[in-house]
């Protein structure tokens, strides 16, 4: 097992997670047209996705090696 790998995944995994809590609470308050809403939208959706799946390797990885 390897712990560094376990704690970036663990880390990676809390922040996908804080950045999409943090944009379903940002998204109502902003006062922007309707596409760019969607367009922010679908970016803040693949970061947080990206940093989830990134997360959940390195933790499966560190788990495993």
């Amino acid at each position: 097992m390897s712990t560094e790998l376990v704690a970036f995944g663990v880390s990676a995994l809390a922040l996908g997670i804080g950045v999409l809590i943090a944009g379903r609470r940002l998204y109502p308050r902003l006062d922007v047209p309707e596409d760019a809403a969607s367009t922010l939208q679908l970016l803040t959706a693949m970061i947080a996705g990206v940093l989830l799946l990134t997360g959940l390797g390195l933790v499966l990885i560190g788990l495993f090696s």
